[in-house]
């Protein structure tokens, strides 16, 4: 799928994304160089969640949702559920910061937070980055560009 220049940085913040949510999922086989234990891919979840996720969701709701509001009644649907997945995310990921041994039901709760994550990740490639090339005016894209490497 090819990308406008707009989209193309959080389109690539969502490699990283996917590639940890591989990592969670327990039908996986282990990644060469990637946690492999529960307590290093909680570990590993954690830092993610901070370093790339939340800066990511954060990016998404304040400078690209607004722009986009109202533009079609498809992306206004989308708008809502995105930021629905953003709220349950971040809730899958602080449960993580609250149970630092990840002792029970350890393997279940990084393989759903792992699934809900690639899910997400799918909706706003296949579905969402779409719809807004289809119905974002070009002088809209632009300026979703600007805003977007403001925060560069």
């Amino acid at each position: 799928m090819k990308r406008h220049a707009s989209l193309i940085k959080l389109s690539q913040e969502h490699h990283p994304m996917l590639l940890l949510a591989q990592v969670l999922k327990s039908d996986v086989p282990d990644y060469k160089n990637m946690p492999s234990t529960i307590v290093e891919k909680q570990r590993y979840a954690l830092k993610t969640f901070e370093e790339l996720i939340k800066p990511h969701t954060e990016s998404e709701e304040k400078l690209l949702f607004p722009l986009l509001s109202g533009v079609h009644p498809d992306i206004d649907q989308l708008i809502h559920i995105l930021i629905d997945d953003h709220t349950d995310l971040e809730y899958q990921f602080q449960k993580l910061l609250g149970d630092t041994s990840m002792a029970i039901g350890a393997e279940w709760t990084l393989n759903e937070l792992g699934k809900a994550l690639e899910r997400h990740i799918r909706l706003e490639e296949r579905e969402f980055f779409e719809l807004i090339q289809q119905h974002a005016s070009d002088a809209l894209l632009d300026r979703i560009g600007e805003n977007l490497k403001a925060i560069d």
